[in-house]
């Protein structure tokens, strides 16, 4: 094989290692991850270019300054508001079986449930009641007539987000209208 016909490969080759390399870790999660649920809140747009989807809010999303360790606090001083930085959310499970905020911290915990996430620094430092963590699972895709149906449901009965955690990775799988 001489070289002018080695290089076409070399350069499509290297995408899709790429694409395939990014595919990893979402696909080992939904493989060997533990399955939690989570409460939501949700709402049903449709988007011209992804389709039809349900955007979710979570409760674990809102936290309350108490649940922060001080060293994440203390950067709220040396980062810019509104700026996000890496944490890890340690959850626990409540009685009714679903998972809610234990503690925020900014190091990776070595043992339980905990999914990364990026904390919001908020512009009010003074006045915070709540801060945002953001973890990636804001949509779920579905059938234009599914997420019609679930709109509908939702408004009327509480869902529960059933996703699959490791390592702090986390995978939306499911929703469940109660």
């Amino acid at each position: 094989m001489n070289k002018s016909s080695f290089r076409p490969h070399i350069v499509f080759t290297i995408p899709v290692l790429i694409l395939l390399v990014l595919a990893i870790p979402p696909v080992w999660t939904t493989m060997t991850g533990d399955e939690i649920k989570i409460k939501t809140a949700p709402v049903d747009p449709t988007d011209l270019f992804r389709g039809s989807y349900v955007a979710l809010n979570y409760e674990i999303e809102s936290v309350k300054p108490s649940q922060l360790e001080d060293s994440i606090k203390s950067e709220f001083k040396t980062r810019n508001m509104g700026d996000y930085k890496k944490v890890y959310v340690r959850l626990k499970q409540n009685t009714d079986g679903l998972y809610a905020v234990d503690s925020v911290t900014k190091d990776k915990p070595s043992k339980g449930i905990y999914l990364k996430g990026e904390l919001e620094i908020p512009y009010d430092l003074q006045n915070v009641t709540t801060v945002h963590i953001r973890y990636g699972l804001d949509n779920y895709f579905a059938s234009e007539e599914k997420a019609k149906e679930m709109e509908t449901d939702a408004l009327a009965n509480p869902s529960v987000a059933v996703v699959k955690v490791r390592n702090g990775n986390v995978v939306l799988t499911d929703i469940v209208i109660e």
